[in-house]
């Protein structure tokens, strides 16, 4: 019987997180200092593990995070554009507060079923989850019965494991996500379960740390 453990991450912090500004697929900033300490937060949680590979997507916040938690298990990360965020168009570089209205109509359209809406210049969930979902299950399948950690963005989780888990993608805001967590689900060759969604209990001492 297959038995595949897939860990997924969410990226550290960046200063677009901390402003609460729109990076999605075309903003590529790096990891700022508490970021770094949530990467080395993970690898710390993940340490008893063996892990067997670690995949990325190609931007520098999930790279840069993924190359601190292969240090600590002597890998290589391997890195795929499929495996970006979600491309949010002309909302990217914006902060928040700024298009509260837009991101409402963004979420409105996509709860209710119109799952290739998107902004201009955007990309939807339906074809994020295409690209996505298309790669990590050919390497699920190519490496059967190890650990695997996918290191990976906030929207691009909510698409993947709405789907995963059949909540559907309409329903997808239903998964919690944090820089820095952690989730677990496995793959029986039928199908995914979770083990635990959002795990953010490792990163406890880096928030003490920033007082």
């Amino acid at each position: 019987m297959v038995s595949t453990n897939i860990y997924l991450a969410r990226h550290g912090e960046t200063e677009y997180n901390r402003r609460n500004k729109i990076q999605g697929r075309g903003i590529d900033v790096a990891l700022n200092r508490t970021g770094r300490q949530q990467a080395e937060a993970i690898a710390q949680h993940l340490k008893g593990l063996e892990m067997e590979r670690i995949f990325s997507s190609s931007l520098k916040r999930s790279r840069e995070t993924a190359e601190i938690v292969a240090r600590t298990h002597e890998l290589k990360v391997k890195s795929y554009a499929d495996l970006d965020e979600m491309n949010f168009g002309i909302l990217e570089g914006k902060p928040i507060s700024e298009i509260e209205l837009e991101l409402q109509q963004l979420h409105q359209n996509w709860k209710s079923g119109e799952l290739d809406y998107t902004f201009q210049n955007g990309e939807s969930p339906r074809s994020v989850l295409k690209r996505a979902a298309g790669r990590i299950e050919t390497l699920i399948e190519r490496y059967p019965n190890t650990n695997l950690l996918f290191v990976l963005h906030g929207r691009l989780i909510r698409i993947l494991l709405s789907h995963w888990l059949g909540y559907g993608l309409s329903a997808m805001d239903r998964v919690k996500h944090s820089n820095g967590a952690l989730y677990h689900i496995r793959w029986d060759g039928r199908g995914f379960k979770s083990v635990y969604l959002n795990n953010t209990e490792h990163l406890v001492l880096t928030a003490d740390n920033q007082h």
